[in-house]
């Protein structure tokens, strides 16, 4: 061990007090509820939705003739593709309720003001864009229940003034749901 630490402390120009004084603060009582987690969580979630999706795409194919077929042959002949696609899809829905949830623990605490506006900024971008790819990934199986859930979701989007029909440009990646949807 001592062969590892000095190796360490010759690459990383920091002493163990140095660091044990940094990082032995107290957390305060209120901090220690479980809502002051799910900051932490979408971050987790975010790391399953990476392995597992680069898992599924090795037999994912993009296309609109083939795409439901291949999440069919993942799901029930794959070795363990129903339960990365499982894994995949929960992951999904619960880093959407976490950002929420931790969106709306940051609002109801009034965590977002001074000096925290552009902590609170980033995050609303960050919502937004894991609503995003969750509505992206939802369309990605090209079959009905994803076309009308696309559809729906683009047509509500294109109701928003000034930034509406944008906001169903990028959806869709064009007007209609259309083989330029999938990836």
């Amino acid at each position: 061990m001592g062969r590892l630490q000095s190796w360490i402390s010759e690459r990383v120009p920091i002493e163990s007090t140095q660091l044990r004084e940094l990082t032995n603060e107290p957390v305060p009582n209120h901090m220690k509820r479980w809502w002051f987690c799910l900051g932490g969580t979408p971050a987790y979630l975010f790391v399953v939705q990476i392995v597992t999706g680069i898992l599924l795409a090795i037999y994912y194919q993009p296309s609109p003739t083939t795409a439901y077929d291949s999440v069919a042959y993942i799901t029930n002949e794959a070795t363990l593709g129903w339960y990365f696609r499982s894994m995949h899809k929960w992951a999904a829905t619960l880093m959407i309720a976490a950002v929420i949830l931790h969106q709306m623990r940051i609002y109801f605490t009034g965590a977002y003001r001074r000096p925290r506006e552009v902590n609170w900024v980033i995050g609303m971008c960050l919502l937004l864009c894991t609503l995003g790819l969750g509505f992206t990934g939802y369309s990605l199986v090209f079959e009905q229940l994803s076309y009308w859930g696309a559809t729906v979701g683009a047509n509500i989007s294109d109701q928003v003034p000034v930034v509406g029909n944008i906001a169903k440009q990028l959806l869709l990646a064009g007007n209609e749901y259309n083989e330029r949807t999938l990836p």
